[in-house]
C-alpha cells in the first residue's frame, strides 16, 4: 500500500468518525427527523457533494452510529463481566458503568431507540433490536452464572430480570433526558444499587427469609 492510500484510508475513516459524531450531536438535540445532509455538512464544514465520497445515505449514517454505540458500550461494560466478582455485584458494576455510558453520550442510545420504533428503515430497527437482544443475553447468562454458583435466587426468571434490568436503565435514561436541570445521571447510582438489590435477592437473602 503506498503512502497515498494510507492517507486516503485514514482520512476516510476520520471523515466517518466526524459524520458519527456530528449525527450523534444532530440528533440528540433535534431527533432523527434533524439528521439531514446539509446538518452534517455543516455541522463538520464539508460541501454536501464531497460528505457523499464517505457514506451513501441517511440509514448507512444511522447504521454506522448504532455500530459506534454498540462497540462504546461493551467495550465498556465488558469491566463488569469479565471481573471474578459475584454475579450480584457483576450486574451492579454494570449498572453503574451502563448509566455513566449513558451520560458521556448525552443519552443518544435511548433517543435512537425511541425514534427507530418510527422511522421506516427496517435495516436500523433490526440492528438496534439486535444491539438490544445482545445486551439482554449478557445480563440473561450473569443471572444464570449467578444462579448455578448459588449466589442468586433460583426461582428468579433470568429473560425476566434481564428485561427488567434493561427497562430500569432506560426508564432513569429518559427521566434525566427530560430533567431540565440538569442533574447526572450517575448521581442515582447507589439508590439503583440498592434498588437492583430488593428486586433481585440473592440465593443466601431468600434462604433467610424463608427460615425467619
Amino acid at each position: 500500500m503506498t503512502g497515498l492510500d494510507t492517507h486516503q484510508r485514514l482520512d476516510h475513516e476520520t471523515r466517518q468518525h466526524q459524520i458519527v459524531e456530528a449525527a450523534r450531536s444532530i440528533i440528540a438535540s433535534g431527533g432523527i427527523d434533524a439528521l439531514t445532509t446539509r446538518a452534517i455538512a455543516k455541522q463538520i464544514g464539508l460541501t454536501e457533494p464531497a460528505l457523499y465520497r464517505h457514506f451513501t445515505s441517511k440509514v448507512e449514517v444511522l447504521l454506522m452510529l448504532v455500530s459506534d454505540i454498540r462497540e462504546s458500550l461493551f467495550s465498556e461494560i465488558s469491566q463488569a463481566t469479565m471481573s471474578d466478582r459475584l454475579s450480584l455485584d457483576k450486574l451492579e458494576h454494570l449498572l453503574a458503568l451502563h448509566l455513566s455510558h449513558v451520560e458521556s453520550r448525552g443519552g443518544i442510545s435511548f433517543v435512537l431507540i425511541a425514534e427507530s420504533l418510527q422511522f421506516g428503515e427496517e435495516s436500523v430497527r433490526s440492528a438496534i433490536r439486535e444491539l438490544i437482544e445482545d445486551y439482554l443475553s449478557l445480563v440473561e447468562r450473569l443471572v444464570v452464572e449467578g444462579q448455578i454458583r448459588g449466589e442468586i435466587e433460583t426461582k428468579l426468571n433470568p429473560s425476566a430480570v434481564a428485561t427488567m434490568f434493561f427497562g430500569m436503565i432506560q426508564a432513569a435514561a429518559t427521566t434525566w433526558l427530560l430533567d431540565s436541570r440538569g442533574h447526572p445521571l450517575t448521581q442515582n447510582v447507589g439508590g439503583f444499587r440498592t434498588l437492583l438489590r430488593s428486586l433481585i435477592p440473592s440465593h443466601r437473602t431468600a434462604c433467610s427469609t424463608t427460615e425467619r
